[in-house]
This record gives structure tokens, sequence and C-alpha cells, in this order.
């Protein structure tokens, strides 16, 4: 389980390049902005575009390919799913017909042309966050969270949600080698059993965390209140030309994602 640590970890967001040194403000409104524009969208085109370009975005700060795919290997998996799921139900008009083991599986043209346009949103999306997650450590985004004037009890939840995760991740890896040399993993039945198990006493102890850490807090002294940030400071010339540029981009991508293109 350890490559859940390098899925979640900000190793990437503290190298020093060209990405990482934008403004987080900057590339919170961007992003913010072309989500929205990735759900509104009525085709294909843009939500690709978004894929396409945040794969070449990470490429020249040489992210590693098999990073890239272990972080979306997730999305991928329900994506597929969606597909499937609506070129089997949705629409009348039989495109293709296969028997599997006695079963026959119609796809339909248009539930296949919808399930494309969903899976085509669920990646863009995902690698606009993925692009995100990978050029934005968590420091500087409760910092950006807080020149927007986010609650401070948001921006708290969001560091101790990042924090501790790392710590459920220890205690789930701990339980899985645990189960692991007690071949709790020898077979399909075992194996449902065994994680079973070890989800039902993961919930446990992280509620069994979660007090203990509030009771030390507590004695500590600790009455809520906002995350330690680093203030941001104005914005330059780059900045506001980033602004301008996202102000021309914008409405070529929304007349794009109108037209229909099926």
């Amino acid at each position: 389980m350890k490559f859940l640590h390098h899925t979640f970890s900000d190793l990437y967001a503290r190298q020093d390049n060209w990405l990482t040194r934008i403004d987080v403000r900057i590339k919170m409104l961007y992003v913010t902005l072309l989500l929205f524009l990735n759900v509104w969208t009525k085709n294909a085109t843009v939500p690709l575009f978004f894929l396409f370009v945040s794969f070449l975005l990470l490429f020249t700060i040489k992210i590693p390919f098999m990073a890239i795919i272990r972080n979306m290997s997730l999305p991928i998996v329900f994506a597929i799913l969606i597909f499937l799921v609506k070129s089997l139900h949705e629409g009348k008009q039989v495109w293709l017909s296969i028997s599997i083991l006695g079963y026959n599986l119609s796809f339909k043209g248009e539930g296949i042309g919808s399930g494309l346009h969903v899976c085509s949103k669920v990646l863009g999306g995902v690698s606009l966050l993925m692009l995100f997650s990978f050029t934005t450590t968590i420091g500087r985004l409760c910092t950006g969270l807080t020149w927007f004037r986010i609650p401070n009890t948001v921006i708290e939840l969001l560091a101790f949600m990042y924090r501790y995760s790392f710590l459920l991740l220890d205690e789930a890896s701990t339980m899985w080698t645990a189960q692991k040399s007690r071949l709790g993993y020898v077979s399909w039945k075992k194996t449902i059993h065994s994680l079973g198990i070890l989800g039902g006493l993961l919930v446990i102890r992280a509620f069994d965390r979660a007090e203990r850490t509030h009771d030390a807090m507590c004695a500590r002294g600790y009455e809520g209140g906002g995350i330690l940030t680093i203030p941001l400071p104005p914005w330059g010339k780059k900045e506001y030309i980033s602004c301008i540029g996202m102000v021309l981009i914008i409405p070529i991508l929304v007349y794009i994602g109108n037209m229909r293109l099926w």
C-alpha cells in the first residue's frame, strides 16, 4: 500500500518549476472557472482539450507518466463503468450486439455518445484537479483560500484532513501487512473477509485517534482559529496579464463547448 502515500503526497508540488512558481490565486481562479466550463460544456471537445493540455503541462515539468496514471486510475475505472452502463441501458438503436457466457449485450448508439460525453467530462475535470495538485502544496492552497476570504473553520478542517490522512494510510498499511503475513489474502474469499475487517477496524481506530488528538490539543490550550499562513504579495504584471488571458480564453472555450457535434 505504499503507492497510496505517493498518490496523496505533495512531493512533486514542492519542486521548483515554472508551474509551481505561478501565483496560487491565479491557479485557483483558472481551475475553478475551467471546472465549471467542463461541467457545462455540451460536447466532448473542451474536456478532451483539458485532458490533453493537462498531460502536456505535466510532461513539461517532468512528472513521471506512471505517477499520472496512478493518480487517474480510479477515475478511469469509474469512467469506464459509466460508459458501460449508459451504452447498455440508454437509447433504442442497437449499434453493437455481442454474447458473453450466454448473455446478450446490446450497445446502443445514443448511449455510446452520451457515455463518451460523460467520460470526457470525468477525465477532463480530474486532469485539471491533478494538474493543480501536482503544482500546489497544501500550505499554498490554504494561503489562497485565506486570501479569498474562505471561513477559517473550513481551512482548518482541510488542513487537518490532509495531515491526518497520512496517519490513516499508515494505520491501513500496518493492518494490511499484518493480515498478509497471516495469509489473509491467499484467496478471493479470504481477501474479501480481510478487507471487510480492515475497513471496520480502520473506522474504529480513526474515531479513537480523533478523540485522543482532540483531547491532546485541548490540553495544550487549543480553542480553534485559523491556520497560520504566509501573507501573499500584491499582484504584479504577470498576474494581471494572466487575468486578461483568462478573459480572452474563456469566451472561446464557451463558444466551442456550446457547439453540438452529435
